[in-house]
């Protein structure tokens, strides 16, 4: 369902069973092994298909392994405060400095311990008592509605026209509820009803959070700079692959690449390495250079067009040639990290 590419490297990869075959199966392994997580079995016909692969390839949102390796999102399970705030605050990149509230059963050190100082330093999110988080209790809808409103009140415009739901009770969450629905943040479980009181599951979650990252609009990033890095990452990782400096590769992947991307292209690089060193060559031309276009923009999320792209590419393995002139159309997908600079966290291609 969700074709992906490398725009360079994965191209150059489809035709490896030229030269594949003589590979280790443990090299194969080991290069799977770095993808695993970004290939979920449990979300592929899910109705939040879109939100929760997108949390996922941003490293927003993790999965649990089976036995054997098998990583589940469990999309349909009930969420946790916890689980919640920490993505939440990963998500819409909170900071602070500041103590927050004391829990007494939020002990230090525990993976939830400071998204939940953040968050509740911030004003985001309060206890379910005086002195508890309830960090284990599964979240209800209504819960969600008050910490996302909180999270984004200054850079969501919450203007619409609110939604009426005939199942909302005159308590804390209602108007958080009402603001969200302005926004087209939360919508109904039918037409009349939101089900506050109902837990929350991660799929619900995810979207809720993916919608409201996408109406950031207090802090846009300037349309020519993300064109600027999507054309710089393209440009030097393909001046890299035709003088054949593999080595340098990885160098570049660090630089413009996160999440999904950045373990993808390193697989990638794995691969190319691997066929050089059986004898592999790979001959690169770019027939034209890509164009990008910006086509989403937040203040934490963009989405870039890559367009009429092509390049001329020669894969041997000394017996055998392959040749093919190839458009790199493709969909970038970058984030807002930590440090304020963006990367390129996934590249989507139709084909």
């Amino acid at each position: 369902m969700r074709p992906k590419l490398n725009r360079m490297i994965f191209l150059l990869l489809l035709p490896f069973l030229l030269v594949a075959a003589s590979f280790p199966a443990s090299v194969h392994a080991e290069e799977s092994a770095l993808l695993d997580k970004y290939y979920p079995s449990d979300i592929e016909d899910h109705w939040a298909y879109d939100a929760l692969d997108n949390f996922v390839n941003a490293n927003w949102l993790s999965g649990y392994a089976d036995a054997d390796g098998t990583i589940y999102i469990k999309p349909n399970h009930n969420i946790t405060r916890a689980e919640f705030v920490t993505i939440l605050v990963n998500a819409a990149g909170l900071t602070s400095s500041q103590q927050g509230k004391t829990f007494t059963d939020v002990k230090a050190g525990k993976w939830y311990a400071d998204p939940i100082r953040i968050a509740s330093s911030l004003g985001v999110v309060g206890g379910i008592s005086p002195t508890e988080f309830g960090p284990d209790r599964p979240i209800t809808r209504g819960e969600i509605a008050v910490m996302v409103v909180n999270a984004f009140s200054s850079t969501v415009k919450f203007d619409g026209q609110p939604k009426t739901f005939t199942d909302v009770p005159q308590y804390y969450a209602k108007t958080a509820i009402q603001k969200a629905s302005q926004a087209g943040i939360v919508t109904g479980m039918t037409k009349t009803e939101f089900k506050p009181f109902s837990r929350a599951t991660r799929a619900q979650a995810v979207v809720m959070l993916e919608r409201s990252l996408k109406l950031q609009q207090g802090n846009l990033p300037a349309a020519e700079d993300l064109i600027d890095l999507a054309a710089r990452a393209d440009k030097e990782e393909t001046q890299l692959m035709i003088n054949k400096k593999y080595d340098d590769l990885e160098r570049i992947f660090l630089k413009y690449y996160t999440g999904y991307q950045f373990a993808y292209n390193m697989s990638s690089l794995a691969e190319i390495n691997q066929m050089a060193a059986v004898g592999g060559t790979i001959d690169i031309e770019v027939v034209k250079a890509p164009t990008f276009v910006v086509t989403e923009r937040s203040d934490r999320l963009a989405v870039l067009d890559s367009v009429y792209g092509e390049i001329k590419m020669k894969i041997s393995n000394g017996e055998n040639t392959y040749e093919d002139t190839i458009k790199t159309d493709g969909q970038y997908m970058l984030k807002k990290m930590a440090d304020n600079s963006w990367k390129i966290y996934a590249i989507l291609t139709g084909e």
